[in-house]
């Protein structure tokens, strides 16, 4: 873990659309240098240098790096959030595996989209932390109860958290690997959650919701029942 990331001052937000393009490139470039140097060594000359623009740009915008780290973040956490908000299905409850590889899946595939994403992962939490994860971990409750009304929500925040706990450690072996094992990290990751899921789901009754909005339990929900 970094130990030189400070948290992020107030920066400068563009109102016009050619300081929103110039914002959006300076970011663009900023992803690129961190992901290829690290957070420690990126500078922001290094940022100007890469978006083909004059250091002062970017001061312009950001007073420091965290801010523009900062600014990184916030633009990561909206995809993200997009993916989180559509965890939950609107149709039949998802099975075990399916669920997997949904938490683990579209993770892993947002940090192939986003190389800075992984490095990032690394540093302090700032003040819009608590919200981020509260946020992932709700969305994450509403999706292990879709179907399971007899799970608690008391008890699925605490499995949300150790849920989000499992896939952050995966994100963090998953950027340490050698490309070629990286595969096979997810994948004994994809074991160990849908192990914790199957101990702790199992004999709660998953009801496949219908249209006119009735519920019936599933037959494999009926047999997990049928052992209380």
């Amino acid at each position: 873990m970094s130990s030189h990331f400070t948290g992020a001052p107030p920066r400068r937000v563009p109102q016009q659309q050619r300081g929103r393009r110039r914002v959006e490139r300076l970011l663009g470039a900023a992803e690129c240098v961190i992901a290829e140097a690290g957070y420690d060594a990126a500078t922001m000359c290094g940022i100007a240098r890469r978006a083909g623009s004059a250091v002062g740009s970017l001061y312009q915008f950001f007073p420091n790096k965290d801010a523009v780290v900062e600014a990184l973040r916030a633009r990561y956490f909206e995809e993200y959030e997009d993916f989180w908000s559509d965890l939950r299905p609107a149709g039949p409850p998802l099975s075990i595996e399916q669920l997997v590889s949904r938490l683990l899946g579209f993770p892993i595939a947002f940090a192939r989209k986003h190389p800075a994403f992984l490095p990032l992962l690394d540093l302090p939490p700032t003040a819009h932390s608590h919200h981020r994860r509260g946020m992932i971990r709700e969305r994450i409750v509403d999706a292990l109860r879709a179907g399971r009304p007899q799970l608690s929500r008391p008890r699925a925040t605490r499995m949300a958290a150790v849920v989000h706990q499992i896939i952050r450690g995966c994100l963090t072996l998953y950027a340490r690997a050698d490309i070629e094992n990286r595969k096979a990290i997810v994948e004994e990751f994809k074991a160990v959650l849908a192990g914790y899921l199957r101990v702790r789901l199992e004999g709660i009754p998953c009801c496949e919701r219908r249209p006119n909005g009735v519920g019936a339990v599933s037959a494999a929900g009926a047999r997990g029942g049928s052992k209380h």
